[in-house]
């Protein structure tokens, strides 16, 4: 289903670029405070949303071209990966493990859980998009 606004289309393009922009924001501030993947999901959802909305499904399928169920095991499949590594090195299970990389002057400070994050992030993406989708095929044309 479409809602045909100008006004709406409008903002879309505007503000999906923005949403993404602050999910990335809380994905990667997230073991740092408040945030992660969760919520970069959610944000990252809500902006897709609007723009279906917006644009309809078919537009949403060109900008979307993956089928939800293979973000979910995508996203799965690197949080398990990141949970089980620290065992491979004989340290508890979901151990975070963080360095410092120096680039040109200034210290990135990187965390294993910030990959952790990005997995929760996709499974997330791929479950709500993929119920706003069946809700759509649901509701028919």
């Amino acid at each position: 289903m479409r809602i045909d606004s100008l006004i709406l289309r409008t903002a879309v393009r505007l503000v999906l670029p923005l949403t993404v922009l602050l999910a990335i924001y809380a994905a990667l501030n997230g073991h740092n405070a408040p945030g992660g993947g969760f919520i970069a999901g959610l944000v990252t959802t809500v902006g897709l949303c609007t723009y279906r909305m917006a644009f309809g499904e078919r537009a949403f399928h060109r900008l979307f071209p993956v089928h939800p169920r293979w973000l979910v095991v995508a996203g799965l499949g690197l949080t398990l990966v990141v949970a089980i590594i620290p065992l491979l090195a004989g340290e508890p299970l979901l151990r975070s493990a963080s360095t410092v990389l120096r680039l040109g002057g200034q210290e990135l400070h990187l965390v294993s859980a910030t990959v952790f994050d990005l997995g929760v992030l996709v499974v997330v993406v791929g479950v709500a998009v993929g119920m706003i989708t069946r809700l759509g095929e649901e509701l028919g044309p």
